[in-house]
């Protein structure tokens, strides 16, 4: 009798265990460019990203605009995963956001304000000093500032090592010919030369 009642129970558990379940997961959205935060104001920016649902994506919204009805996405509608990308409606500069909103077959929805920083505006150079030091090397201390953030300050050839900030100090000794270039999280450039 037990041994009946236990093959019964482990029976039933087995049969629910492959009953289908309903979608428990909300859609994935995933934003892959632009990477940063903040791009140059360029006629060509686009916004590119996938939506993925083990279910299938009915609806994906941009600012209320239905995607998957734009050419080029007929056969998209249904399938697990799709990719996108659009052209936002500002391009000059500051701050734009964007919401996005992917609708899944069974319902879950996924909602993202996407921001992004519309910048025109390349980071400025200055130097603070330059000193001689004999046998034909210089040291060179300076700062490097954006309205945005400094991403990358390379001297003479070397990149200089510091996290993303608005303004970042700099000093390098170099034999070389004295070149400064700073680049900010939108990829505007200053090359500096004296």
């Amino acid at each position: 009798m037990t041994f009946r009642l236990f093959s019964a129970l482990l029976i039933g558990l087995a049969v629910t265990g492959c009953a289908p379940r309903g979608d428990a997961l909300a859609p994935v959205l995933t934003i892959t460019e632009p990477r940063g935060g903040a791009v140059r104001a360029e006629s060509d920016l686009r916004i590119v990203g996938y939506a993925m649902d083990d279910t299938g994506i009915e609806s994906l919204r941009v600012d209320g605009t239905e995607i998957l009805d734009a050419p080029g996405y007929g056969g998209e509608r249904g399938k697990k995963l799709v990719n996108f990308g659009f052209r936002p409606k500002q391009v000059r500069e500051g701050l734009w956001r964007s919401e996005i909103v992917v609708t899944d077959s069974s319902g879950g929805r996924t909602a993202l304000t996407f921001p992004l920083t519309i910048d025109g505006t390349p980071p400025s150079v200055t130097l603070t000093g330059v000193e001689q030091l004999g046998g034909g090397l210089t040291r060179v201390s300076g700062v490097a500032r954006d309205n945005n953030l400094v991403s990358e300050v390379i001297t003479s050839g070397t990149e200089q090592s510091f996290s993303p900030a608005a303004q970042v100090a700099f000093t390098f000794e170099t034999a070389a010919e004295l070149r400064i270039i700073a680049r900010d999280e939108a990829g505007n450039e200053t090359v500096f030369t004296p």
